[in-house]
């Protein structure tokens, strides 16, 4: 039982260094995506509903060329039946707008990807999972392969690697197994029900760029939900941050004292020189001494401003955290009541890639956790 008790802290301490760098890894592979999600409206008679926030959002992606390399709109029809002539298996359709595979890429591992010219036009076309395929087709895929979905026939063009994680297979927050993708006019067309509606686009760097998206978006359908991929992913490395700066400047502290110390070294050695030496003689070494220790308090000087660089990074990215003025308790407070009332909303719409990211926060903070408990436990056991 003792030995146990001793493992503990280093059993801890493993496992959350685990967690830490796979979520850390997975947090770093987030693309910078803007997102702004909201629910679907009520498609009309002949989805003119949709049609119309589709052109809408085809027209604000063209005015924001300057600030976009992609923009893409694309609808969650949830989870579907699809079957053939003899088997039948379950999908999560996404319907694509224009441009979707641009923003949200996706590996051909048979036939062909949906055209844009089939995307614009709504044809009755459709991408596979390859496991999903492979399901409902074998390990051939026909070239006049058909699946229906909703009571209508797809022509199916190819089969993809599935898209919900990193590695090919089925993703944290996947309902089904596998993703069927069809053109968003093609789902309007034939009477799919769209739960919610996705405008993505791929910025061009800087804040300016998703502020403006932001804002182009509350204009274009209001009261929805701005996600900012890569700035989720960083929301969820702070806490690596805050320790990292806080164990860093007790490292360069300590690296500090031993610098002075080295220092006063060798300006003593150099004073006990002069006893048996004229200066003359020991200016090289005096140089010598001085340009050391310059270099080396030049040297940490760097580093410690590195490390203030790397830490204040996420006030660049979460410019809201900042207070107009830092000295003023109004403002202060203006800031604390707009993020309590931003956290605090009843209904917050999401996305697939924004609780992949949340799970990924999660498990990071949990793996710090599990980490500084480890530590606690080991410095209490030395006590």
């Amino acid at each position: 039982m003792e030995k146990q008790r001793r493992r503990l802290p280093w059993v801890l301490v493993a496992l959350g260094a685990a967690m830490a760098l796979l979520a850390l890894f997975m947090l770093l592979e987030t693309r910078d995506v803007l997102q702004y999600c909201v629910l679907a409206p009520e498609a009309g008679e002949t989805g003119e509903n949709i049609t119309a926030l589709a052109a809408s959002a085809k027209k604000l992606g063209a005015d924001m060329k300057d600030s976009l390399t992609w923009a893409a709109l694309d609808g969650a029809a949830g989870t579907q039946s699809l079957s053939t002539d003899t088997t039948s298996a379950e999908a999560n359709v996404i319907a694509m707008g224009e441009g979707w595979l641009e923003v949200y890429p996706r590996f051909i591992q048979k036939g062909r990807r949906i055209g844009e010219s089939e995307l614009e036009q709504g044809a009755a076309v459709v991408m596979l999972d390859d496991g999903l395929a492979f399901q409902l087709f074998g390990t051939e895929l026909p070239e006049d392969a058909k699946v229906k979905l909703n009571g209508v026939d797809f022509q199916v063009v190819g089969s993809v690697r599935h898209g919900g994680s990193l590695f090919g297979g089925r993703g944290v927050g996947d309902v089904t197994e596998y993703d069927a993708y069809i053109p968003l006019a093609a789902a309007v067309k034939h009477g799919l029900t769209l739960s919610t509606l996705t405008l993505s686009a791929l910025p061009q760097g800087g804040a300016g760029a998703a502020q403006l998206f932001a804002e182009s978006a509350e204009q274009w359908c209001p009261d929805g939900t701005m996600i900012d991929l890569g700035k989720e992913a960083m929301r969820g490395m702070i806490l690596p941050r805050v320790l990292l700066l806080i164990v860093g400047l007790y490292v360069m502290v300590g690296l500090f004292k031993r610098m002075t110390a080295l220092a006063g070294r060798w300006f003593e050695g150099f004073r006990q020189a002069l006893k048996q030496s004229y200066i003359k003689a020991l200016i090289p070494r005096l140089l010598g001494i001085i340009a050391l220790t310059l270099l080396g308090y030049a040297a940490l000087i760097g580093v410690t401003y590195l490390l203030m660089v790397f830490s204040a990074q996420p006030l660049y990215v979460f410019t809201e955290w900042v207070p107009e003025n830092i000295v003023e308790w109004s403002s202060i407070s203006k800031v604390f009541w707009s993020l309590t009332a931003s956290a605090g909303r009843l209904v917050r719409i999401g996305t697939r890639e924004l609780r992949v990211v949340q799970f990924w926060g999660g498990i990071m903070r949990w793996g710090m956790i599990s980490l500084l408990l480890g530590f606690a436990l080991r410095a209490r056991k030395q006590a």
